[in-house]
């Protein structure tokens, strides 16, 4: 494997948790992890990782734009991850 697409799997992965992280916890002023335990009580879960999952079409677009087609694989492959999670989420 290469090391570009390892890191660009690693950042795909992480960048939807710090998204969703940073959204709560400063624009909802409230603690992640009640909104997160909430959220489950809900089943709503999977509504918010789709779009916590966003941030990944940016930072697609923005390796595409200089050159890293590798990173960007490995974010593709991050969020390709996020769909089957969501759909396993939905089903079970």
């Amino acid at each position: 494997m290469n090391k570009d697409f390892i890191k660009g799997t690693i950042v795909g992965l992480i960048a939807p948790i710090v998204a969703f992280v940073v959204y709560v916890a400063f624009f909802l002023e409230a603690d992640v992890l009640q909104t997160f335990y909430s959220l489950i009580e809900v089943n709503k879960i999977t509504h918010v990782i789709s779009l916590s999952t966003l941030i990944n079409l940016l930072i697609f677009f923005m390796n595409l734009k200089t050159n890293r087609e590798v990173a960007a694989k490995g974010i593709l492959l991050a969020t390709i991850f996020y769909a089957f999670l969501v759909i396993a989420l939905k089903l079970f």
